[in-house]
Parts: structure tokens; sequence; C-alpha cells
């Protein structure tokens, strides 16, 4: 985790309300209805991405970033944002950012090549967006949907 501090600069800034869900109960719904959302967008993502994929004959891993594709990717991270808050009320969302790309990077049942190019790929566009925003779900707009989604698994 010490490697992440050196490439991330700022520390994003973690929307309140997330810290506000403290309480439990609200936690619990909050995160049930978040999931609930998520499930939804995902189902619509995939149906309609493999669909396309097999009209086009395209591969599946070049996605195009439709209005379902961003709908399913902020569902994912709301999720993703709400259990770290909670889990982790003192972080800031440098470190959830770290957190995501260690995981990703200890996966073993990527091949080596395709994880190394994604990860550097989105490290890329990290480093490159964070002197203009700093916002963390806007950062995590920037990190790939394989990357989020192998971290939430």
């Amino acid at each position: 985790m010490n490697e992440y501090n050196s490439i991330f600069q700022k520390m994003y800034y973690l929307p309140v309300i997330y810290f506000w869900l403290n309480n439990d109960n609200l936690y619990d719904n909050a995160k049930e209805n978040l999931k609930n959302i998520l499930d939804r967008n995902q189902k619509y993502f995939y149906q309609k991405n493999i669909r396309q994929s097999k009209s086009n004959k395209h591969e599946y891993d070049i996605l195009e970033k439709t209005e379902e594709y961003n709908e399913y990717k902020s569902a994912l991270i709301r999720v993703i944002l709400i259990e770290h808050a909670h889990n982790y009320p003192n972080c800031n969302g440098a470190s959830l950012v770290s957190k995501i790309m260690d995981v990703w990077r200890k996966n073993d049942k990527i091949k080596d090549t395709i994880k190394e190019y994604i990860y550097e790929r989105t490290i890329h566009k990290i480093t490159q967006r964070e002197k203009d925003i700093n916002n963390i779900e806007d950062i995590l707009m920037l990190i790939n949907l394989r990357i989020l989604e192998n971290y939430y698994r």
C-alpha cells in the first residue's frame, strides 16, 4: 500500500452522505436499496452488452460506454462507497483507490499481461485527471469496470 502513497497525490473527497449512514438501521436499509439498484442495472447492462457483442461479433472486453454502462458503474460505485465509509469511517478516498488497485494486482485468475495493461491504463487516467477533480465518485468513474467488479466480488 505504500507504493500508492506516492502515486495518488490527493486524498479524494468522500461525500458526507456516506458517513451520515453510521446508524446500523439506516446503513442496512440504504445498502439493501443500493444493492437492489446495482443488481437491476447489472442485469440490464450485461443483457444489452451480450446482445450487442453477438450481433457485432466484437470481443466482450470492448465495452461501449452506453447509458446502461454508466448506470451500472455508478450503482457499483455507490455500493462500494457506502461499504467503505461504514467499515472505515476515518479513511479517505485515496486509501480506497489503493485498496481497489491492490486487490486487482493480487488477483491470480486474470492473465498478468491483461492485469498489468488495465492497471497501468487506469493509474494513468487517475493521475492525469486528479489535478482537476478531487471527488472520490468522479475518481472511481475513471477506474476500469473490471477492476471495480473484481474489488466488489
